[in-house]
């Protein structure tokens, strides 16, 4: 429809599949009651109630809590995970046109559009990059199903939001927002087209959240290593310092240093290179965009080609954050001559 704006930064780079659990809305409100026992002729059998369950599992795939105080009834919007403006999370809107199969294909836009920054706040606006005419319809079509859904509270809801930008939209209403315009698939031609691409047919993406990754959200790092296990003490913070040296902060400080000794180049250029690479990539060195025309690798997206060229194999590359900016930058070296070159090309290109 040409009204979203078209960004290409970076799809999901995974091996493990999530296992999705989200119950529909209707069905959101579980009482926190023990265990209980059934019996099938002699056999006892221990049923562990929903809310158990969903506390055992890792935060980023709980279902949303149901608010308190119990006057506002149903209204998901109210729960932190509903409010929380950083990260990845399962969709905190499992509404009418919600299909948990496209998942992860929602998370794909996200990561695309915003590297989950709910509050990006430009001409383009929240997590999904929604131009700023779009308000409008996506509370028009809303509200009928919020209406029966909620009643007065969430129509009331649904109309402060029409003066508000997109991008202070809390999460719950931006994920609303996403799923009403794609409507089964009918819309996803916004998000379409450029370089790399989120494969919108059920069940094709993969990937985050998941268990063995951060989510950069406040609301979902623990103090531990990935899994998030504690079991002994050497072995947990041998694990998280590993996790740390792939964080983007660490990334970009080898980056910072590396370029400065390497070619010389200046404060103005480790800014071009770090506003490319965060739409490349997020500054996530283990990412892979299986596009058709790729697949291109890690923090710079560059070519398997070009990394055996530069003397490693894909493995090598793939395991390094230090590597890839050696062979990220040799590429910008190479092709543009520096970071701000490159920089420039992509602003006009989408690509580098």
């Amino acid at each position: 429809m040409g009204v979203l704006k078209r960004t290409w930064t970076w799809p999901l780079a995974v091996s493990a599949t999530l296992a999705l659990s989200v119950a529909p809305l209707a069905t959101a409100a579980v009482a926190a009651a023990p265990a209980a026992e059934s019996t099938s002729g002699s056999a006892s059998v221990v049923v562990t109630p929903a809310s158990k369950r969903d506390a055992e599992l890792p935060t980023n795939q709980r279902q949303p809590k149901v608010p308190n105080p119990p006057d506002l009834g149903d209204a998901p919007w109210t729960t932190d995970e509903a409010k929380d403006m950083k990260g990845y999370r399962l969709s905190t809107y499992t509404g009418k046109y919600y299909d948990k199969r496209l998942e992860q294909y929602r998370l794909c836009v996200v990561q695309r559009e915003s590297g989950g920054n709910y509050d990006l706040n430009s001409y383009y606006q929240g997590a999904y990059q929604f131009g700023p005419f779009w308000a409008n319809t996506i509370i028009t079509r809303l509200k009928p199903e919020i209406s029966a859904v909620y009643g007065n509270a969430g129509v009331g809801q649904l109309n402060r939001l029409a003066g508000m930008r997109i991008s202070s939209w809390p999460r719950f209403w931006q994920d609303a927002a996403f799923w009403t315009i794609f409507d089964n698939g009918a819309g996803y031609s916004n998000w379409s087209g450029g370089n790399w691409y989120c494969d919108h047919r059920p069940n094709k993406e993969s990937g985050w959240p998941s268990a063995d990754h951060w989510n950069y959200t406040a609301l979902e790092r623990s103090a531990g290593d990935r899994t998030g296990s504690n079991s002994g003490a050497s072995d947990s913070t041998t694990k998280s310092s590993r996790a740390a040296t792939g964080t983007p902060a660490n990334s970009k400080k080898i980056a910072r240093t590396y370029i400065a000794k390497k070619y010389g180049w200046d404060r103005s250029e480790f800014t071009a290179l770090k506003n490319m690479w965060w739409r490349e990539s997020n500054w996530r060195y283990e990412v892979v965009n299986n596009h058709p025309n790729g697949p291109w690798y890690g923090l710079a997206q560059v070519t398997g080609g070009f990394i055996n060229d530069q003397g490693y194999t894909v493995k090598q590359y793939m395991s390094s954050p230090r590597i890839q900016v050696r062979v990220g930058t040799a590429y910008i070296k190479q092709r543009y001559g520096s970071p701000s070159k490159a920089w420039s090309f992509w602003q006009s290109n989408g690509w580098y």
